[in-house]
C-alpha cells in the first residue's frame, strides 16, 4: 500500500514539473518578437483564351521568362526606387488559374508609381535556375510551348529587354498591412503582328515575336494594385 501511495506521489510530482516547464516555454515563446512580415506580394495572371477560338489557330500550354532586377520608383521621382527582387529566376506563368504568388518583400513604406523588370537572357557564367534556359544552341530569356495549327511547337527567345510598367494610379505602400502588384500578362499577342499570326516554328517569325515581347506590343504587359487579387486593378 505505501508503495501504490509513493508511486502515486511520484508521479504527480513529475506531473506538476512537466506542466511547470511547459508554461516557462510557454511564456518565453510569446514574450520573443514575432519576425516582420513582408508588406508586398507580387502577383501575376495570364490570358486563358486560345487565338483563333473554334479553329484552334494557337494555344500555348506552357509560358516561361526570366526575369532579374524587379525594382518600385517612387511616385514623382524617376530617380528613386526601391529594389524587390534581384533575382534572376523564372517566372512560370499560370494559364488556367487566376491571380497566383510570385514573390513578397519588405519594401519602405511610400507612394510608388510604376515597377521595373528585365526580361533577361542568362549569361555565360551565370547558374541556370532552369534547365530549359540552357542547351547546346544557347541561352534563353523566354520559352513557349503549345500549338500552332495543330503542330506542336516550342519557341525560345534569345532576346533582354527592360520592362517599365506605370501603374494606372500611384500605390501607396505601408507596414502596417499586405498590399498586391499583378502583372498580367498576355503572350498570345507575341504571336500577333498587324493583324496576322505568326507561326512559332518558323524561324524568320522570330524577329517579329521578339519585338512584341520587347516592345511590350499592345500592352502584353500590364501592372497594377490588386489588394483583393482578383485580377482587376482596385
Amino acid at each position: 500500500m505505501k508503495k501504490s501511495i509513493f508511486k502515486h506521489k511520484i508521479g504527480v510530482l513529475i506531473l506538476a514539473i512537466l506542466f511547470s516547464a511547459a508554461g516557462f516555454y510557454g511564456c518565453n515563446e510569446s514574450s520573443t518578437n514575432p519576425t516582420q512580415s513582408d508588406n508586398l506580394i507580387f502577383s501575376s495572371m495570364s490570358s486563358t483564351d486560345s487565338i483563333g477560338d473554334s479553329q484552334n489557330i494557337l494555344i500555348l500550354d506552357t509560358v516561361k521568362i526570366l526575369i532579374q532586377d524587379i525594382k518600385l520608383n517612387v511616385a514623382n521621382n524617376n530617380q528613386d526606387s526601391v529594389n524587390f527582387k534581384v533575382g534572376p529566376y523564372v517566372l512560370f506563368l499560370n494559364l488556367t488559374a487566376g491571380v497566383t504568388t510570385i514573390s513578397s518583400a519588405i519594401i519602405p513604406a511610400g507612394e510608388y508609381q510604376k515597377i521595373k523588370f528585365e526580361i533577361h537572357k542568362l549569361n555565360d557564367n551565370e547558374p541556370v535556375p532552369d534547365p530549359e534556359f540552357a542547351d547546346n544552341n544557347g541561352r534563353y530569356s523566354v520559352i513557349v510551348k503549345g500549338w500552332y495549327l495543330g503542330n506542336y511547337f516550342i519557341y525560345k527567345s534569345t532576346k533582354s529587354a527592360h520592362q517599365i510598367l506605370n501603374f494606372p494610379s500611384s500605390m501607396p505602400i505601408t507596414t502596417e498591412y499586405v498590399s498586391n502588384i499583378t502583372l498580367h500578362v498576355k503572350p498570345y499577342i507575341w504571336f500577333i503582328s498587324n493583324g496576322v499570326y505568326l507561326d512559332p516554328g518558323v524561324a524568320a517569325n522570330s524577329n517579329d515575336i521578339d519585338n512584341n515581347i520587347k516592345n511590350n506590343i499592345n500592352n502584353n504587359f500590364k501592372a497594377f494594385r490588386d489588394n483583393d487579387r482578383n485580377g482587376v486593378p482596385d
